[in-house]
């Protein structure tokens, strides 16, 4: 498996609006002097590059790239690194306070292969306000992609745009309202008018293997992202047959009593899921658009909200009866996740759940699929002003101590679940 360690410092900070402006002022103050000469013979080792500003670095099996500022002008240096090398790097503890110590002493001594000057393809300040007045159409014509953040609303609009190894920030005259989580932002800003723009960050081109300096992402990659959502993921949960199903009516499942139940509706069916005697089911039942609205009308705080839908829908007919505890692992497959990294759960498909605790030792609930797991981690987490933007570099440093079933995910009660 192929280990790959990225560190940017800007999804720390999510590419925020508050991380550009910081960087704007000093950007604009810098793109407007006479642009430094670049001298890239000078460097003849990862050593020689380590004391400068770095906003990015990535290490492959095979090959380390490291990005940093000298006197103005951005740089990119690739060196040679062994599988061995490589390994060692990616066990460092993101959190070890000698970890810069660490990393000089494997990587010191590598000669530099390559040198990019970057900032021959940084935009000047002059280039960035020329922009204003296009639309957001004209900068996806002209190569720009979208970079991940963006903030859309009735104050205002912005979006990070990348273009080559640099991200900028451009601010739009319409104040785009978008209710979408994930929104397409190429969508969005396409009739949009461009009001000012200015540099961001380095983007994550930067670190990629196959780096050409007159190259970038495009928006077909970008786009790539919105075209696997419409596809159907199908799970092969069993069907109880509804002869043999002790659920005949909806009445029968909510006499379970079931303390983690999920209940969801679409405009014709209701579904579902709860627990009995240690075993998951999902049910479904047709229902009126009108006996929904009623069910929708109760106070879900009411001490007397079940008993009342009970009244309202228990009578409906269950027509589907699906086994979601043949979905559950058994804890000896949970159990072969156990000193693996975080980072490496992640890349197996795990997405954050329902919260962490950091207060000793590092757990996390973490999503897959039908199921939401409870992930016992060996380290502690030093204390921070702000967990969620950090999580990943946290996930980098933790190793699995321990995994168990937690509960089902919010997808059981999906209705367009496809089974």
């Amino acid at each position: 498996m192929k280990k790959l360690l990225t560190i940017l410092l800007a999804l720390l900070l999510l590419f925020g609006a508050t991380a550009c402006a910081k960087q704007e002022a000093a950007s604009v103050a810098k793109q407007e002097e006479e642009k430094p000469a670049a001298d890239p013979a000078q460097f003849k080792t990862i050593g020689d590059v380590l004391d400068y500003e770095s906003p990015s670095s990535c290490c492959y099996e095979d090959l380390y790239i490291h990005i940093f500022e000298k006197d103005g002008v951005f740089y990119r240096v690739d060196a040679d690194i062994t599988e061995e090398i490589s390994q060692k790097v990616f066990d460092i503890d993101y959190f070890d306070p000698d970890k810069d110590q660490k990393t000089r002493d494997l990587l010191g001594d590598l000669p530099i292969r390559r040198t990019f000057v970057l900032s021959e393809a940084l935009l000047s300040q002059a280039e960035l306000d020329a922009l204003a007045g296009k639309t957001g159409q004209d900068l996806l014509d002209m190569g720009f992609v979208p970079g991940g953040s963006y903030g859309f609303g009735e104050e205002a609009s912005w979006a990070a745009l990348d273009k080559g190894p640099f991200q900028y920030q451009v601010n739009f005259v319409e104040h785009a309202v978008v209710e979408d989580d994930d929104p397409n932002v190429a969508e969005v800003i396409r009739p949009l008018t461009v009001k000012d723009a200015a540099y961001c960050a380095v983007s994550d081109y930067c670190t990629e293997r196959d780096f050409d300096l007159k190259g970038g992402r495009t928006l077909a990659e970008y786009e790539e992202q919105f075209n696997w959502e419409d596809e159907t993921v199908f799970y092969s949960i069993p069907e109880i047959p509804l002869a043999e199903s002790p659920f005949k009516t909806l009445g029968d499942a909510f006499a379970c009593q079931s303390e983690a139940y999920q209940a969801a509706a679409s405009d014709d069916m209701y579904i579902y899921v709860f627990d009995k005697d240690g075993a998951y089911y999902r049910v479904e039942a047709p229902i009126t658009q009108e006996l929904l609205e009623r069910v929708d009308a109760l106070d879900f705080f009411d001490e007397n909200y079940e008993q009342e839908r009970t009244e309202l829908i228990g009578h409906l007919p269950i027509t589907r009866v699906a086994d979601l505890s043949a979905c559950i692992p058994p804890q000896e497959e949970l159990d072969m996740l156990v000193g693996m990294t975080g980072e490496e759960v992640l890349q197996m498909g795990f997405e954050y759940g329902s919260g962490y605790s950091f207060a000793d030792k590092a757990e996390m609930y973490l999503v897959k699929d039908l199921c939401e797991y409870h992930f016992y981690f060996n380290e502690t987490v030093p204390e921070m002003e702000d967990y969620d933007s950090a999580l990943d570099e946290i996930m980098k440093g933790l190793t699995v101590a321990q995994v168990e079933f937690f509960q089902l995910s919010d997808v059981c009660s999906d209705p367009d679940l496809a089974y």
